[in-house]
C-alpha cells in the first residue's frame, strides 16, 4: 500500500456482506450505483483523506470498491462480520495489520449507510475535530420529537414515560432541551486515542450536525424505498 503522512486523515469502512434489514444491502444498487459507491464517491471528492480503505468479509463488496479506487482490507476474524460485533472490532483489525508508524493522525469511521452525506460535511467535520483533537466527532441532526421510554414493570406493564420532557405538562418544542440523534453516518477521532480505548467514545463528544437528506441511514426496507425516492425523482440535486 502507498503510505501517506502520518498527520493526514484517513476513512474506514466497516461493510459486512450480510444484513438483515436489507438483504446484501452494501451491494444493493441504490440508482445507478451500489449502495457503498455513493459514501465512496462522496468521502472521494471531499478530498480530505489520503487513504480510504474499505474492509468486509465479502469478496464482491472488495471486488467494487477497488473498482473505486480505494484500499481494501479482507477480514481476517470472521466474528467480525456477525449480528453482534460493533463497527470498532474490523476497523481495529485494519490498524493492527498496518504499522503504527504508518497510522495517520486522525481515522474517520465511516457508514456505508448514509449515502447522501456531502463531501462538505466531511469537511466541516474534520474542522471540528481539529478544534477538538482529543474528542470524538460524530454526526448528528436536532431531534425534535417527544420521546418516551418503557417504565418500570408494575401492574400496567405497558406503561411508558417520558425523556427529557414532562409527564403532566405539555410544552411546546421550541421549550425543550436541545436534543440530538446521533445517526451513525462516521465518527472523527485520533487514532492513537482510539486503539488505546477501543471504543468510538473515550472522552468528550462534539456533533457535526447534518441538513436535509443527509440524515437518511437505511436500516431497513422503508428507509431503502425513501432514500430510491430521493435518487429517482433527483430530489438529491439540491443537497449537493
Amino acid at each position: 500500500m502507498k503510505q501517506f503522512h502520518r498527520d493526514k486523515f484517513w476513512a474506514i469502512l466497516p461493510a459486512r456482506g450480510g444484513s438483515k434489514g436489507v438483504k446484501f444491502k452494501n451491494l444493493k444498487r441504490l440508482g445507478k450505483f451500489p449502495l457503498i459507491a455513493h459514501t465512496l464517491k462522496n468521502l472521494k471528492k471531499s478530498k480530505c483523506f489520503s487513504k480510504i480503505i474499505v474492509t468486509s468479509d465479502n469478496s464482491k463488496i472488495i471486488k467494487i470498491s477497488q473498482n473505486y479506487k480505494v484500499d481494501t482490507h479482507e477480514r481476517i476474524n470472521k466474528t467480525h462480520s456477525n449480528d453482534h460485533s460493533m463497527s470498532e472490532l474490523p476497523v481495529i483489525e485494519v490498524l493492527e495489520n498496518i504499522d503504527q508508524n504508518e497510522w495517520p493522525k486522525f481515522i474517520f469511521m465511516t457508514s456505508c449507510t448514509a449515502p447522501f452525506i456531502k463531501p462538505s460535511t466531511y469537511k466541516k467535520a474534520i474542522k471540528i475535530l481539529e478544534k477538538n483533537p482529543n474528542g470524538t466527532i460524530f454526526a448528528a441532526h436536532e431531534s425534535h420529537y417527544f420521546l418516551w421510554k418503557e417504565g418500570k414493570k408494575g401492574k400496567n406493564k405497558k406503561s411508558f414515560i417520558p425523556i427529557s420532557h414532562p409527564f403532566k405538562k405539555r410544552l411546546g418544542r421550541q421549550f425543550i432541551p436541545l436534543q440530538l440523534n446521533e445517526t451513525g453516518a462516521f465518527y472523527g477521532f485520533k487514532t492513537k486515542n482510539f486503539m488505546k480505548a477501543k471504543h468510538r467514545f473515550f472522552s468528550e463528544a462534539f456533533p457535526c450536525k447534518l441538513q436535509g437528506f443527509e440524515i437518511i441511514d437505511i436500516n431497513d426496507m422503508n428507509d431503502w424505498n425513501y432514500a430510491e425516492y430521493v435518487i429517482n425523482n433527483n430530489e438529491i440535486k439540491s443537497n449537493r
